[in-house]
């Protein structure tokens, strides 16, 4: 009930006036106002039963003279009344109630203040202390005392479907989706991350908000179904991703609007913990398209759309944000794999062609070339990203041609550019021990041969020269340098 219509102010009497005071304010009241109304007002203030259903919404336990003050400040109310804090719980929240009722055009902040200020002052009102206070009052006014402490508890449960009513009338006053949006916020501000329970008038509210709502949530969800079935069709038919990507993007604002309405019905499920069912059916529907469009389609990129389009709607439900993250991370894979299959694939043909040039024995400008690009390759090779497997193939088909360029055809600096190229890409890679271990021992390897070249002269053209010099190239290739400066001696003997 309003205070506008209670017996107490159209008498304007106090709870503290007995019986024979209330009928002379009657009297007066019928010769300047309705009589019929008036007489109302009597009957139900003098009579013990119908006189607490006027107690509970009027103001229980604040003083006449502050009465008053507060009627005159709901003539033209303004955000003043949120600070009045020092009234009985259920005459704050009477107060703050008829205070929002007579405000138009109010600013959506402003709304969620109020919204709050009445939720949490309902949430601490206590019948008991309801009972004590009118009794009090009564004890002044000569009525006598309530017992039954359901009869109060009823009247305020009464007054809270007042409280609801007159709240989602204020909030109806906006458009849809800005209703949605302060309500949205309103739960986020009550519940929190820690998913708090939800004050009881905003669950009134969130119940009366999704009947409100319903029939504007079924027309967005068969546009999502209309769009769904659409891309299907196209993508069934081989259209051009050209043709599908606008497509996509209206699905995905389609389930956008849907999710905007349907968020503060989400939130309140949950902090009671309960589940949606309409967003599980939507976003299960989405999830299974966007694995249509992966597994039988390899549309990498409208699946990732999707997917992240449905953790960023549904965030507030776990459930679904679990799972959805999992299939992501499967199509992130699969991508990573293919792309890493097509660079792998770059790197073997350029590998291929450079040992074609070598064996047929083309001059080192072109290979230096060809060895400059194959390294080039090798630095954009995301080792982070890889996964060990991928990585170990890559260093190993790469530390072959190297091999390849010393053992077949002596191409020293050639094999030294690659393995140092392999060694510093491949550095502290996880599951790289056994490719690092072998680079190290290759590059000590031509190290030593790099420098004995150095220390060994050219020999003179005595005739000995060719079976040296085969010799010990045949040494070299076949078994490396070690102990080749001991064994050149017994080699030129045995020439």
């Amino acid at each position: 009930m309003d205070l506008s219509k209670n017996p107490f102010h159209i008498l304007g009497a106090t709870t503290r006036d007995d019986k024979h005071k209330i009928m002379d304010l009657a009297e007066e009241c019928s010769l300047l106002s309705d009589a019929d109304e008036c007489m109302n007002a009597q009957s139900t203030l003098t009579r013990p039963q119908n006189r607490i259903s006027a107690e509970i919404t009027w103001f229980p336990g604040v003083n006449p003279e502050h009465i008053e003050s507060l009627l005159k400040q709901l003539e033209s109310p303004h955000q003043n009344l949120l600070n009045i804090i020092d009234l009985p719980h259920l005459a704050r929240t009477n107060v703050l109630t008829a205070g929002l009722s007579r405000h138009s055009n109010m600013a959506s902040t402003d709304l969620l203040e109020w919204i709050l200020a009445i939720s949490h002052a309902y949430e601490r009102i206590d019948p008991e202390d309801v009972r004590r206070v009118l009794n009090e009052e009564r004890n002044l006014s000569g009525f006598p005392q309530i017992a039954d402490l359901s009869v109060i508890a009823a009247e305020i449960q009464n007054q809270r479907r007042y409280y609801t009513q007159t709240i989602s009338t204020v909030i109806n006053n906006l458009s849809v989706t800005e209703r949605a949006r302060i309500l949205t916020l309103t739960l986020e501000t009550v519940i929190g991350n820690n998913n708090s329970r939800c004050p009881i008038l905003i669950d009134d509210l969130i119940q009366s908000y999704e009947q409100a709502v319903g029939e504007d949530l079924e027309k967005k969800q068969k546009i999502i179904e209309a769009h769904d079935e659409k891309l299907r069709a196209m993508a069934n038919a081989k259209n051009p991703d050209s043709t599908l990507q606008p497509i996509v993007e209206q699905l995905i604002q389609a389930v956008k609007d849907w999710d905007t309405l349907a968020q503060p019905i989400q939130l309140s499920k949950r902090s009671r913990g309960e589940r949606h069912d309409a967003s599980f059916e939507i976003a299960w529907s989405i999830q299974e398209l966007a694995a249509h469009l992966f597994v039988e389609y390899n549309k990498y990129n409208f699946t990732l759309q999707l997917l992240n389009m449905l953790l960023d709607v549904f965030a507030e439900v776990p459930e679904i944000v679990e799972q959805i993250e999992k299939d992501k991370n499967t199509v992130e894979a699969r991508i990573q794999e293919e792309k890493s299959f097509e660079k792998y694939k770059v790197v073997e043909s350029q590998i291929e062609k450079l040992k074609e040039a070598t064996d047929l024995k083309k001059p080192d400008s072109i290979l230096t070339q060809m060895v400059n690009q194959l390294i080039q390759t090798v630095k954009t090779w995301d080792t982070s990203t890889q996964p060990v497997e991928a990585n170990a193939v890559l260093g190993f088909t790469v530390r072959n041609i190297a091999l390849h360029l010393w053992n077949e055809h002596q191409k020293l600096n050639f094999a030294i550019q690659i393995t140092n190229t392999l060694i510093e890409h491949f550095r502290g890679v996880n599951g790289m021990g056994e490719l690092n271990n072998r680079l190290n021992e290759d590059i000590a390897t031509l190290y030593d041969i790099k420098e004995q070249r150095k220390q060994i002269p050219l020999p003179k053209d005595n005739g000995l020269s060719g079976c040296l010099m085969e010799r010990i190239i045949t040494y070299l290739v076949g078994f490396g340098i070690i102990g080749i400066i001991a064994l050149i001696g017994s080699l030129m003997e045995g020439c």
